[in-house]
């Protein structure tokens, strides 16, 4: 498949054109890998909205499509539908690819939803960072990588925030929104705002307490990334916890943003695929992922999305490069320790935050 940058597998292959003259698009040559495709195949996966989804289609689904024949159906909605979905269809999972964010990645994973991913089928997963691999205990692996820090209105804020202690800033009144535990961001802000006050995930106290100081001040909570897009766009608020790629896109759009990593460290964030236990076709998913983690498809996508790539042979352009911090530079958080303390955390920041 000439052009997909997808590794060579141990069978030969084929350029597309001569697939397509030889076979009419329909039927598949001996000489083709196992996962090769044709012509009406189809699977299911998941997506965000918005422009994630415009330069998702462009990038990956549409020139995948075009170089095996397969559709893909995107199914919108958020992690936690989608890991409810798997878990009440596991046995004959309606979803075919998993694409889940943190926390609900690492929660398929505690609950053997997804089978391994290995290099033998996926040869690409041999140039994945090993966070976005290797941190998903092989069971997954990421898509890209946003940075959660702090986005801000520039013809809003005269002191540049430049630490998680900033946001408890009393210029920043009324001005702030932040996620809510169950958004994109939640549980970072809570992590991060802990350790900026001298706790950690396994002394959680000092988040709490710091957020229930910080309450007054927010203006709203945010339950998904369009609502804070809005917030920021229509200037209700000048200051958000929030994601770095989010934070530029509303930048090239000429509302006067900026994102800055607080000196505390900003946290990595991931999209990760996973391919559920009895998946209907688990190899048409396996050369998806191939492609979707190939150095080209990691290009196209982040360079556009102005997000970081998992694929370290992948190079970012122009403001990318600029723009997205370089991933030895960012806090991993320890999703397999944060994940056993979900429900007692939901349930106290909905007694001592948003009640």
């Amino acid at each position: 498949m000439s052009g997909s940058g997808m590794k060579r597998l141990s069978a030969p292959m084929v350029s597309r054109r001569g697939f397509l003259a030889g076979s009419g698009g329909i039927a598949l040559g001996l000489s083709m890998p196992k996962w090769a495709t044709a012509q009406g195949k189809s699977i299911v996966s998941c997506i965000f909205g918005g422009s994630f989804e415009d330069a998702y289609r462009k990038s990956i689904v549409e020139p995948f499509t075009a170089e095996t024949g397969v559709e893909v159906t995107l199914k919108y909605g958020n992690g936690s539908e989608w890991l409810t979905n798997a878990v009440i269809n596991r046995n004959n999972p309606e979803i075919d690819l998993l694409w889940l964010p943190y926390p609900q990645n690492i929660q398929a994973i505690n609950e053997g939803l997804c089978i391994e991913l290995t290099p033998e089928d996926i040869p690409n997963l041999t140039e994945i960072a090993a966070p976005w691999y290797d941190g998903f205990r092989k069971m997954g692996v990421g898509l890209d990588y946003a940075s959660f820090g702090i986005g801000y209105r520039t013809d809003m804020v005269e002191t540049e925030p430049t630490s998680w202690k900033d946001l408890w800033n009393e210029d920043y009144a009324g001005k702030i929104t932040l996620p809510d535990i169950t958004a994109s961001g939640g549980y970072q802000l809570l992590v991060m705002a802990a350790i900026a006050h001298g706790g950690s995930i396994e002394n959680i106290d000092p988040g709490f307490e710091a957020l229930k100081e910080l309450k007054p001040r927010v203006r709203k909570f945010y339950k998904s990334n369009p609502e804070a897009t809005q917030l920021l766009e229509r200037g209700e608020v000048a200051v958000a916890a929030w994601f770095d790629g989010r934070s530029w896109g509303l930048a090239d759009k000429g509302v006067p943003m900026k994102w800055v990593a607080p000196s505390e460290g900003a946290s990595a964030a991931m999209v990760s695929y996973h391919i559920p236990t009895n998946a209907r076709d688990p190899e048409v998913c396996k050369a998806f992922i191939n492609y979707a983690i190939s150095k080209e498809a990691q290009e196209a996508f982040c360079n556009m999305m102005q997000y970081g790539p998992v694929n370290t042979t992948a190079v970012l352009t122009g403001q990318a490069a600029e723009r997205v911090p370089p991933l030895s530079s960012l806090k991993q958080l320890d999703w397999f320790g944060i994940v056993p303390r979900i429900g007692e955390w939901q349930d106290r920041w909905n007694r001592e935050i948003t009640s």
